[in-house]
């Protein structure tokens, strides 16, 4: 076995490659893992990937950069293929009043982020990765991580905090929105929550406009293609005077926008642009765990002194802070301005906070798609303000 442990401690691409597989696999298996129903998810290959790094895994810098950027791109590349096709029809209906809901709750997130880090004096790269965390947004984080790169100032020390602060928040941005759903439902007994319409009927439009069936086959042309667009749509630079670089869309959101575009039509010419559920799936799997494992690793050799001896158990009460007020306050504008029903609501909170292990336990309660409905209209609008709210945090707050 003199091979292996050579292997593992070379930081060679081989070896590199092979502890990113050790940590997806591992980090799989954990979140596979339930208490009471309720598991880390994805989320494991995050805090696999923690360990990793906080045993000094040896993995090349280059091969890391590349396999963060490259599975964070994939990732929004086949969200936006999997909501493109119901994103218009899902608009039709409310569409205007939940987005704003959801755009509101990102912008109290964001000044939440940017005040705490004004005045508990947490450094802005800390904020921005408890804003990314606290609302479980892997994309924000890699926009934050992409800004900060932008920066003249940048050091190797300075872009392992955001993914520092990420690692410290996520665990109460799962169990937060849940949290709050639980509170809603107890403190509001329903009023309207009768569902209005049965299951089938209540997405109609949005079944319609499905993704291609599974049996179809996978172009991989078109796939390249549009993550080459999005590339392309994310890395263009938008000067904004006072900011210290140029504001870009990113790898984050380009790709997504790209995707929700082109899906929104099933072909052009002889261009299918839309994938089978199982092939976006797996795409979209493989690049989140390569996202996250690297994530995990290169911010893994200061997370635990940083939740033991440092500020970490603080900076997790201020997260809790992001996740939980503007949940709690969009649910009464939801609630009483808006007269949605409770399902609904809980889809458009799962939805705006971006995540599917709240989306579960809301369509878990209810034999309506309410919950996926909702969650479908806000998401695509949640995600590219999230990842432009992160650069702004950056650009705004980590030079001053």
């Amino acid at each position: 076995m003199t091979f292996l442990s050579t292997l593992l401690s070379s930081g060679s691409t081989a070896g590199s490659i092979l502890i990113l597989g050790l940590v997806g696999a591992m980090g799989l298996a954990l979140g596979s893992i339930r208490l009471h129903g309720v598991g880390l998810g994805i989320a494991g290959v995050l805090f696999s990937g923690i360990l990793f790094g906080h045993y000094r895994a040896n993995v090349a810098p280059e091969v890391l950069d590349f396999a963060r950027d490259l599975g964070l791109v994939l990732f929004v590349y086949c969200v936006g293929v999997q909501v493109g096709p119901g994103f218009a029809a899902s608009l039709r209906d409310n569409g205007l009043p939940l987005n704003l809901l959801a755009v509101g709750i990102v912008a109290l997130g964001a000044v939440m982020a940017m005040l705490i880090s004004k005045f508990a004096h947490i450094p802005a790269a800390v904020a921005v990765g408890l804003f990314s965390g606290a609302t479980t947004n892997t994309p924000s984080l890699g926009a934050a991580q992409a800004a900060l790169h932008e920066l003249p100032a940048y050091t190797d020390e300075l872009g392992k905090l955001p993914g520092l602060g990420y690692a410290v928040a996520y665990p109460f941005g799962i169990l937060g929105v849940i949290l709050a759903m639980l509170l809603i439902r107890g403190l509001f007994p329903a009023r309207n929550d009768a569902p209005a319409l049965p299951r089938e009927e209540a997405t109609e439009d949005f079944e319609a406009a499905a993704p291609v069936a599974a049996g179809k086959s996978v172009q991989a042309f078109p796939i390249f293609l549009g993550l080459a667009l999005g590339i392309i749509l994310g890395s263009a630079p938008i000067h904004v005077s006072g900011l210290p670089a140029p504001l870009r869309l990113g790898l984050a959101a380009g790709p997504m926008i790209v995707a929700i575009a082109l899906s929104s039509r099933e072909r052009i010419g002889s261009l299918t642009w839309r994938m089978p559920e199982p092939a976006n799936l797996m795409l979209r799997e493989v690049g989140i765990v390569l996202f996250l494992a690297c994530v995990g690793v290169k911010a893994g050799d200061r997370f635990v002194e940083t939740l033991v001896q440092g500020d970490g158990l603080r900076w997790m009460a201020y997260a809790a802070l992001i996740t939980f007020v503007p949940v709690m306050l969009a649910s009464l504008v939801g609630r009483y301005a808006l007269g949605l029903r409770y399902h609904f609501m809980c889809g458009l909170l799962s939805g705006s906070m971006t995540d599917p292990p709240a989306l579960a336990f809301a369509s878990s309660r209810t034999k309506t798609r309410d919950p996926i409905v909702a969650y479908a209209t806000v998401y695509p609008t949640t995600q590219l303000m999230r990842a432009l709210a992160a650069q702004l945090i950056v650009l705004l707050f980590v030079t001053r």
